[in-house]
C-alpha cells in the first residue's frame, strides 16, 4: 500500500467543497490500506502546517486558514511530505485547470486524475467544446469571443447572436461553480451579461438555453474508460447555479436517473467519447442537458466532488464500484501511468543517444 499525499483546500470558491471531498476521499483510502498524508492548501494558497490539515480531515475545521507569508517556501510542506503518490482534490482554479497537475509533473510524482493538457482543456469551456464537437459528440449550439474581439467591435458579436432566439446563457470561457454565469431572455440584456461574464475571463461563451434535464455520468480508467450509472440533477432555482449548488442547497439529485434504456447507453458512450477527446485519463464526470429525447455535452468535469452527498461516487457505487475500490482503482490508475511516463521518456532518450553515437 502507499502513502498517499492528500491535497485539499486551495484559492477557488470551491474551497470549502474541497475540504468537504478530502474526508470522504480520506476515509476511502484509509479502508483501501494506504497511509494517509494530508497537505492543505490555504485560501490564498499558502501550503499548511500537516497539524492544520488533520484537524481538516477530522471535521474541526469546514475552513482552512490563510498561511500568510510567501507560496513558495510553503512548498516544502509537500518536499517534506515523503509521499509516493498524491491524491489531489482541489476543486477549480489553480487545482483542477491543470496548474497543479504541472507542478505535480516538474515534481515527478505520481497523482490521481487526468494529465495537464485534458485538465486544462475541460476547464477552457470554448476550447474543450471544439474538440468533442470535433469527435461527433453533440454540444449546445454557441458562440464564443476575446475580450479584445469584443471591445473591437461590440455589435458585431451580438449580430451573430442574432441567430439564436432568447433565453441563452452566457459564461466566463473560463471557470467553474457557474461564477459569472447569467440566463439572459431578452436580447437588449446581451451586451451587460458579457460584460459581467469578462469580469471573471478575459473570454466568454454564449449557449442557446436547452430546455430539459440535466444529467451526469462518472468516467473512470486508463487505457479503458467504463462509464457509471447516469444521475440527475433538479435544479431548485431556475437554473443549477452557484447559489443552487452551494448556499440555498435547493437542488435534488435523483440516482439512477429514470431513463429509456437506449438513452441510457447513449449518454455512457458520450461521456466517454467526450472525455477521451480532451485526451482524460483517470476520472471524470461529464455534464448532460437532454432535450426532449436528444442529449447534449454540457461540460466535462475532471476532478468531480467527493462529498456525501456529491454524483461521482454515487454514481459509481450504484454501478457496484463502493468508495473504497474507486480510491483505490483510482491511485492505481495514477502509478501505472506514472510508470509508463518514464518508459517513453526512457524510449526517447534511447533513441537519441544512438543518434549521438552514429
Amino acid at each position: 500500500m502507499a502513502r498517499v499525499g492528500l491535497i485539499f483546500g486551495g484559492r477557488s470558491v470551491e474551497h470549502a467543497v474541497s475540504v468537504t471531498s478530502a474526508r470522504t476521499v480520506a476515509r476511502g483510502l484509509e479502508a483501501a490500506g494506504h497511509e494517509v498524508v494530508p497537505l492543505a492548501i490555504g485560501p490564498d494558497g499558502v501550503w499548511l502546517e500537516p497539524a492544520v490539515g488533520e484537524r481538516a480531515l477530522a471535521g474541526e475545521l469546514d475552513r482552512l486558514p490563510a498561511g500568510g507569508g510567501e507560496i513558495l517556501p510553503s512548498l516544502a510542506h509537500l518536499v517534506a511530505s515523503g509521499v509516493e503518490i498524491v491524491f489531489p482534490i482541489v476543486h477549480g482554479t489553480w487545482g483542477e485547470d491543470g496548474t497543479l497537475q504541472g507542478l505535480l509533473e516538474i515534481a515527478d510524482l505520481p497523482y490521481v486524475g487526468a494529465g495537464v493538457t485534458a485538465s486544462a482543456l475541460a476547464m477552457e469551456k470554448v476550447l474543450a467544446k471544439r474538440l468533442i464537437e470535433a469527435a461527433g459528440v453533440p454540444v449546445v449550439e454557441y458562440e464564443a469571443t476575446t475580450r479584445a474581439r469584443f471591445e473591437a467591435d461590440p455589435s458585431g458579436f451580438l449580430e451573430r447572436l442574432g441567430r439564436f432566439r432568447p433565453p441563452l446563457f452566457v459564461k466566463p470561457a473560463v471557470g467553474g461553480s457557474s461564477v459569472g454565469v447569467r440566463k439572459v431572455t431578452e436580447a437588449g440584456a446581451l451586451e451587460e451579461a458579457i460584460r459581467f461574464a469578462l469580469r471573471f475571463d478575459d473570454g466568454v461563451l454564449v449557449e442557446r438555453a436547452v430546455a430539459g434535464r440535466e444529467l451526469e455520468c462518472g468516467v473512470l480508467g486508463y487505457e479503458r474508460l467504463e462509464a457509471s450509472e447516469v444521475g440527475e440533477i433538479v435544479p431548485g432555482r431556475e437554473f443549477y447555479d452557484y447559489e443552487d449548488k452551494y448556499l440555498t442547497d435547493g437542488a435534488r439529485l435523483i440516482a439512477p436517473a429514470d431513463l429509456a434504456d437506449e438513452l441510457r447507453e447513449r449518454l455512457r458512450a458520450m461521456a466517454v467519447d467526450a472525455f477521451s477527446a480532451l485526451g482524460g485519463h483517470g476520472m471524470a464526470r461529464v455534464d448532460f442537458l437532454v432535450e426532449g429525447d436528444t442529449p447534449y455535452v454540457s461540460e466535462v468535469n475532471t476532478l468531480p466532488g467527493f462529498t456525501s452527498i456529491s454524483m461521482y461516487p454515487g454514481l459509481w457505487d450504484l454501478s457496484g464500484v463502493p468508495l473504497a475500490e474507486l480510491v483505490g482503482r483510482l491511485v492505481a490508475i495514477a502509478l501505472r501511468r506514472h510508470r509508463d511516463r518514464h518508459r517513453l521518456d526512457r524510449g526517447i532518450r534511447e533513441w537519441i543517444r544512438g543518434l549521438e553515437s552514429r
